[in-house]
């Protein structure tokens, strides 16, 4: 009878000891998991900080380039060229100063590549619209993540 009785407790003791096993493995797997959590988080944090720098910097730069060509066109040290022509209204006479010169109007070359231009602006723009939007999302997304229950 002490011999069943011991068997029993020791199948007991197995079981608890199984059981208290398995609740180890999971709280390690947790653990784990929560370590990869907090390092991906960390390097998201970090890639953040680096983008939010760069944008800072470039737009830092060109504003300061903003003004400076401001600045030049203002003194007259530069100046702004046009890919245009005027031409000749006929109703002045021959000789002058050019004042006599028609509406400025767009080289052939000029005119034939404005739609491409405005084409590609449109696509810039829709492009930077969906990095935006895109942006957005995945800040928003880690927020909800990062947030406490």
């Amino acid at each position: 009878m002490l011999l069943v009785l011991t068997a029993l407790r020791l199948n007991a003791v197995g079981a608890d000891l199984a059981q208290m096993t398995d609740k180890a493995q999971q709280a390690a797997a947790q653990a784990a998991s929560l370590r990869t959590t907090l390092r991906l988080q960390r390097e998201l944090t970090e890639d953040q900080a680096a983008i939010a720098s760069t944008y800072l910097q470039e737009k830092t730069s060109a504003e300061k380039n903003r003004e400076d060509l401001y600045e030049c066109l203002a003194t007259g040290a530069c100046g702004l060229r046009i890919a245009a022509t005027c031409e000749h209204d006929g109703e002045a006479g021959g000789a002058g100063s050019g004042a006599d010169a028609g509406t400025p109007r767009l080289t052939a070359a000029a005119e034939r590549a404005y739609p491409a231009l405005q084409a590609g602006l449109r696509a810039q723009r829709a492009q930077i619209k969906g990095l935006q939007d895109a942006l957005f999302l995945l800040h928003r997304s880690c927020r909800l993540v990062g947030e406490p229950e």
